[in-house]
């Protein structure tokens, strides 16, 4: 859910702290405001950071986004919007393929995921059970299981990975016959 706390405007937060967006250097200035703001706000698992009027080469994106990204994998998401330049997209495909972490992003309130080939989006056995939870919002390995007609230890395998990979988040919840279950939630 959207709320001014969990969007944070990168062009803000770059022009408040003097940063050009110009390599590494400056992106692990970034990283470390923006982890400190992600940090103060737990309530939150996904943070959106609005790209609007921001521009930073690929060493930058590297340091200061997709490693952000990869630091809170599995417990926070971090969803890019109001990206407004192709160019920034390519900026930022080549530190996901060298670090081998995705970025969920909208453009037109679409949500898609920065991937080249297979690095970046999950495995082709792995993508029908993404979408089915893109498409249900969440999901239990019970679900996954019925939906795909797979033994309920496959079907927890695969999510687990999919959450490992960085593409999923999850509640962790008490089943009914007393055990821990996981409800699976994209980043989105």
């Amino acid at each position: 859910m959207k709320r001014n706390e969990n969007i944070l405007n990168l062009a803000d937060i770059m022009k408040n702290n003097d940063i050009k967006g110009l390599g590494a250097q400056q992106g692990k200035l970034a990283f470390e405001i923006l982890s400190s703001i992600i940090d103060r706000h737990p309530k939150y698992n996904t943070f959106y950071i609005a790209l609007d009027d921001a521009f930073f080469d690929a060493s930058f994106a590297r340091e200061g986004i997709v490693k952000l990204a990869k630091h809170y994998r599995m417990s926070k998401g971090i969803c890019l919007i109001n990206i407004n330049n192709e160019d920034l997209l390519d900026n930022i495909l080549s530190p996901v393929l060298k670090l081998n972490q995705p970025i969920a992003y909208y453009v037109d309130e679409v949500l898609h995921h920065v991937f080249h080939d297979k690095i970046g989006a999950p495995s082709k056995t792995n993508k029908p059970i993404f979408q089915f939870i893109l498409s249900k919002g969440s999901t239990t390995a019970n679900d996954v299981s019925k939906e795909f007609d797979v033994k309920l230890n496959n079907a927890s395998t695969k999510l687990k990975t999919l959450f490992e990979e960085g593409y999923l988040l999850r509640n962790e919840e008490k089943s009914e016959t007393g055990g821990i279950e996981f409800t699976y939630y994209a980043i989105s």
